[in-house]
Formats: C-alpha cells, structure tokens, sequence
C-alpha cells in the first residue's frame, strides 16, 4: 500500500510521521479484522482485539484536545474497556497532542506515563548488506501458510505464550489484505528471524523484529530490519521509522538509526 511519501526531512516533520505511521497499526486493518472492534467517536479512536496485551491491540487514542475537564470521557472509556472484559489498555495521543493538558489529566485518573524511544533513518544512508550467516535467505510472506510459520517464528523468539498464537496468526492474516508487509528469514530452509514493516504517513515503520534465541548476535536481526527499509526505499520512501526495544537498540543504531522522540505510552490497569 503506498501512501503518499514524506518529502520534509527535517526532524518536528519526522517525528510526526513516525508517531501516526506507530499510531495506525492496528487501524489500518480495521476493515479487513471483522474479529476486531474498532469505533471513531469523533474524540477519540480506539479498538479492542482478542490478543492480550495493552499496548498495542487494546488501546485508544485521543484526537482532539482536551474541552476543559475531560473527568466524565476519561471514566466513559475506563468503563467502556471493562465492559469488554480489558482490564488493562494504553491511552495514546495522537501528533500534537502531547503538549496538552491530557497527560495530567490521565495521570490523575490512575494512568502511568511510559516513554519508549522513537528512532529514524534516512534510507538513502542504509548499507548495501550486512553480514548474514551461510545458507541465509529472506522473502516476502505473501499466503496463509507462509504467514504461519512467520508467526509461530515471531512469537517464539518474543516468548509469546502459545495461547496467543490463534489471535495472533488472526491478526496477522488480515495483513495480508492490508497496509503491513511481513518478511520471514531462513537459514537452510528453516525459520530463524522474522521482521514487518507498515507504510503509513509517507515513512517505511518497521515493527515484529524477532530473532530466535539460539540465532541471536549473527546478524540476523539487522537483517530482517534491513531488507524491508531497502525494499521501502526502492519504491521511493525516503525514511524508515520504529519504536525501539532495549534489546533491538544497539541493532538499530549500527544501521544508522537516530533517536529522533519519546513516544508517551499512558498505561491503565485495574486494582
């Protein structure tokens, strides 16, 4: 899917990119994931799926600002996601909004702020290759049978309980027909490394980088991030953006990534 690709490269336009291209995952399959609820209430968007984690896949994210005292939209939405059985989601905010008086406001309300590291590169900047052991291959996963091995591949090396594995191959089959592309990485034919990237506000935003352990410090990593950029920048995209992990940090920086933001996370659980 191509969008419309970012030009301006300077950091304020950058760092807005990366926060919506990181703010449209799970929106932008929301036409083909019927298992899924998504809903736009004009103030805020936000989607409750059957995976189990808050930070991305049960969430909702501000669009406007604050009208004064937003008490009575915050306790709506705190009901609203237990009334779905969630009881743990994140809160985002979408570009611009950071400034605002929302993070005080959720903060009074039993949120905790989180800061992940937001990080980009200019793509014509990416080395040719990098170093990948004998017997390496990467391909795009473009069918249901191969987006299964990719995802029995990414849960295993993120340590996902199996349980999980239903809702996530889910998920990752309404890809397929969506804005996402996956890469599978193999070594002799068998599957070590996984990797997705999603065009989305004129920037290439990678995500799912997972290597299986016992294949961890080969490269592989850098790899499977590698090739999805190359592909970016080969149809014109300029920039590569990604939320970075702390194991994925010194990864991302030997490929030329740069801390560019903070990405504000606001975490509720109930007591």
């Amino acid at each position: 899917m191509m969008t419309e690709i970012l030009t301006d490269l300077s950091t304020p336009a950058v760092v807005k990119a990366l926060e919506q291209n990181f703010y449209d995952l799970c929106w932008g399959v929301r036409e083909h994931w019927p298992e899924a609820f998504f809903e736009d209430t004009g103030k805020q968007r936000r989607w409750i799926t059957t995976i189990p984690l808050p930070f991305i896949f049960n969430a909702t994210l501000s669009t406007q600002p604050p009208a004064g005292d937003e008490t009575a939209q915050i306790q709506e939405t705190i009901a609203f996601f237990l009334s779905k059985g969630k009881k743990e989601f994140t809160w985002w905010l979408a570009p611009g909004l950071v400034s605002s008086d929302w993070g005080r406001q959720l903060e009074a309300h039993g949120f905790a702020l989180e800061k992940e590291i937001g990080m980009s590169a200019e793509l014509d900047s990416l080395p040719a290759s990098v170093p990948v052991p004998d017997g390496y291959q990467i391909s795009r996963v473009e069918d249901a049978g191969s987006m299964k091995i990719w995802m029995k591949t990414f849960m295993e090396g993120y340590g996902f309980p199996l349980e999980w594995e239903p809702s996530c191959i889910e998920m990752m089959l309404a890809t397929l027909h969506g804005p996402w592309m996956s890469y599978l990485a193999t070594i002799d034919g068998q599957p070590v490394a996984a990797s997705s990237v999603f065009y989305d506000a004129g920037v290439a935003g990678i995500m799912n980088v997972s290597t299986l352990k016992e294949w961890r410090g080969k490269g592989l990593g850098a790899a499977v991030t590698l090739q999805p950029l190359l592909d970016a920048r080969s149809i014109g995209y300029q920039v590569g953006v990604l939320e970075s992990s702390k194991m994925g940090y010194k990864v991302y920086q030997r490929l030329g990534f740069k801390d560019i933001c903070r990405i504000n996370e606001y975490h509720w659980q109930a007591k």
